[in-house]
């Protein structure tokens, strides 16, 4: 009971501010059919990470991550309902007279207004190494992320976005994926490596909302909303303790359940 209550509070401590992340995310979209998705990991234990992605169908998804805010996430969130452009609204929430912690922030922007692909992202000179992003416009893709293990989780990340893969499918969804997994095999986030484990994530999530839904954004960081009415199309996320399973392994084993019972897109 005392461990439980314990519990409660590290959870509260950590959604009540900002939130200090080592990320990795792929923030992707699809301007043929309009559906979003975002997959990402986190070295942050025991505590789901979805509430650093936003998806808005048929306009584009993103990620705030680094140091987290809530206010700031909405804000991304509320310029991507309005239908602004990926630049506009990095510039918009990295304007200093919005933010004055700029520079602590991570952003990754994907939009798909009217077919017209826009990609941009955002790494602060003080988010920890490594750190930074890289983008192909024409898939309409951008990885970013801090306290890496290198620049190749984000490389090897976008190259398998990228790729066709016949046997595991080439969805948005199964690129997402696959982009995830390629981030955990180059070391992921460095916090969750140690002499004695290579964990990669403590957390880890993949979240597609297909061209016709709603939007949606979790509440707040340590929410998922995976099993319920409120979860978009495909939402699933798994959290464990540091240095334990690799949560991105777990993650495989549940999209692939989920993909034999689900209407590919």
């Amino acid at each position: 009971m005392i461990r439980s209550f314990v519990s409660c509070l590290i959870l509260l401590s950590i959604v009540a501010g900002p939130v200090k992340l080592s990320t990795w995310t792929i923030v992707a979209a699809d301007p043929v059919t309009g559906a979003v998705g975002v997959a990402g990991a986190s070295c942050v234990p025991s505590t789901p990470a979805d509430a650093v992605a936003v998806l808005v169908p048929g306009k584009g998804a993103a990620v705030a991550q680094a140091t987290w805010d809530l206010v700031n996430r909405n804000k991304v969130y509320e310029l991507l309902r309005l239908g602004q452009p990926a630049e506009g609204i990095i510039r918009q929430v990295t304007d200093r007279a919005f933010d004055d912690g700029v520079e602590d922030r991570q952003y990754g922007v994907v939009t798909i207004l009217k077919g017209t692909v826009k990609v941009a992202a955002f790494t602060g000179k003080d988010t920890s190494t490594w750190a930074g992003s890289q983008s192909d416009l024409s898939r309409a893709v951008t990885v970013q992320g801090n306290i890496l293990a290198g620049p190749s989780v984000v490389a090897d990340a976008l190259r398998a976005f990228k790729s066709d893969d016949s046997v595991r499918g080439n969805t948005l969804q199964d690129r997402l994926m696959r982009a995830l997994e390629a981030g955990s095999r180059a070391g992921g986030d460095i916090r969750c490596n140690n002499a004695r484990v290579k964990q990669t994530a403590a957390t880890a999530f993949i979240l597609v909302a297909r061209g016709g839904d709603a939007p949606y954004a979790a509440l707040d960081f340590g929410v998922t909303d995976q099993g319920t009415k409120k979860a978009p199309w495909l939402a699933i996320s798994v959290a464990e303790a540091q240095f334990g399973p690799n949560p991105v392994i777990k993650l495989r084993a549940k999209y692939d359940d989920w993909r034999k019972t689900n209407r590919r897109q």
